[in-house]
């Protein structure tokens, strides 16, 4: 059987859909993967930030136990005693 033109259009308007359909789903890929690569320098930012504070803490940690060692062990104590009635609970 000979295609007809009724056929020729026919097919022309499915190829028409399909590759609107296509476009649509290349278009929703490169937005997604734009939006996830936005993501991911914003968590490598924060990341970044979150490390520096961590490290500014532990720093200023050691500062404070080099120039006050007196307080440092004296608070170790208080935890560690505090830790063991906790940890002893009501036993007498």
């Amino acid at each position: 059987m000979e295609p007809t033109p009724n056929d020729f259009k026919r097919d022309l308007g499915n190829i028409k859909d399909n590759l609107k359909s296509g476009a649509e789903n290349v278009r929703k890929n490169v937005k997604q993967g734009i939006e996830e690569t936005n993501w991911r320098e914003k968590y490598e930012d924060l990341q970044e930030q979150i490390q520096s504070r961590a490290s500014d803490a532990v720093d200023a940690s050691e500062d404070f136990i080099k120039e006050h060692p007196f307080y440092t062990v004296l608070g170790a104590a208080a935890v560690g005693l505090v830790a063991g009635l906790l940890i002893r609970g009501g036993r007498d």
